[in-house]
């Protein structure tokens, strides 16, 4: 599934996780899903809680019913397949799509998922750990953590730039690995049975 950056989904600049989570992903959430349904997701559910560190940030959870309908809660949601953690300042980064690493946030990757991932992901549990350098050499951290399970856990590091070949396809993971784009330590087994995955 190729995913697009927040930025094609008109984020307010200076837009809070609140407003963005409350009120504008179900606003695009309607406004995409009636152009374009998820087909054969029935009786299914795709979840994501989002946890925000800052002065503006909290926890919030996303919960797609049937492929049709959102719910989006303040809070935590215990059955949650995806919990992302990311500061408020890189996050604001990610949804402003001046990074290329994905938050997750977009309605085209929640699709992809609930038609052709979900049992996969359902399946793992463990924590990702990203360190993505921008052309600066400063660090944009990321963690994921799979299923609430935080063992076994992989960090991988990479560059921006290498990042955004990888998610153009002018290169694939494990060519990129191989010629030591991508850094990976901890739990290799785990670091494979993500390499599975799209997101």
């Amino acid at each position: 599934v190729r995913k697009k950056p927040m930025g094609d989904y008109h984020v307010p600049k200076g837009a809070s996780p609140k407003i963005f989570f409350e009120k504008i992903v179900p606003e695009q959430f309607k406004s995409r899903i009636a152009q374009n349904p998820v087909e054969g997701a029935g009786d299914s559910e795709f979840s994501i809680q989002f946890d925000i560190e800052g002065s503006s940030g909290g926890t919030w959870s996303i919960i797609l019913v049937d492929g049709c309908e959102l719910v989006v809660k303040s809070g935590a949601y215990d059955a949650a397949i995806i919990t992302l953690q990311m500061d408020e300042s890189d996050w604001r980064e990610a949804v402003n799509g001046k990074a290329e690493f994905s938050t997750g946030l977009e309605i085209g990757m929640i699709e992809g998922q609930i038609r052709d991932q979900l049992a996969a992901f359902k399946n793992i549990k463990g924590k990702l750990v990203n360190k993505i350098s921008r052309d600066d050499g400063s660090i944009l951290p990321v963690t994921i953590i799979f299923n609430k399970v935080e063992v076994p856990e992989t960090i991988v590091k990479m560059k921006m730039s290498d990042l955004k070949e990888l998610r153009e396809g002018k290169i694939d993971g494990p060519n990129a690995f191989m010629q030591g784009k991508i850094q990976i330590e901890g739990d290799m087994m785990f670091a494979m049975k993500l390499g599975q995955l799209q997101f």
